[in-house]
């Protein structure tokens, strides 16, 4: 979900590893679908993190975790607008003015990931494999019912009509 951006390549890669200990969605291919993208860089006794406008500097020595912390507060004041509500991937969250919409871990990775394919849409059974990694047994009824629970949760908590098509295997969001 989030790519991260520096050139420094050694700095890159522990940083990577650091946050893939914390188990923070990165796409490790820069041509990987996400939703934001990271910058790191490196000045002297700084390390700085750019998402967008906003920025975070650290002054080293700093322990990882209290970085960690300040970057995973920047992520997760990020979201994406769909149909007049603010998705907040991180937070598992759907916001509309002040009402909060609470998605569970199996809602948000089926929320996230259909965002994150919305254009050519994503294999049912890559969505069941990213959801329960350690199933043997592939169901795509159990698939299809958590995907209407999540469509009818979001239509009975707000006016969030989540649309989608599902053809030859495939799961694809639908735009008004």
């Amino acid at each position: 979900m989030i790519n991260i951006r520096c050139e420094d390549k050694y700095l890159k890669k522990s940083i990577i590893n650091l946050l893939l200990q914390k188990k923070l969605s990165l796409n490790t291919d820069e041509n990987e679908q996400s939703f934001f993208t990271i910058k790191i860089t490196m000045r002297e006794n700084n390390l700085e993190f750019s998402l967008g406008d906003n920025k975070i500097i650290f002054k080293l020595p700093k322990s990882f975790n209290e970085i960690f912390e300040d970057l995973y507060e920047l992520i997760s004041n990020e979201s994406i607008h769909i149909q007049n509500h603010d998705y907040y991937p991180f937070k598992q969250l759907i916001k509309k003015n002040e009402k909060n919409i609470f998605l569970s871990e199996i809602q948000n990775t089926i929320m996230s990931n259909l965002l994150l394919n919305s254009s050519d849409g994503i294999k049912k059974i890559d969505l069941i494999k990213t959801i329960w990694p350690n199933d043997k047994d592939v169901f795509f009824n159990k698939l299809d019912t958590h995907l209407t629970n999540l469509k009818n949760y979001l239509k009975s908590e707000s006016d969030f009509d989540l649309k989608f098509t599902s053809k030859s295997g495939l799961i694809k969001l639908i735009f008004n």
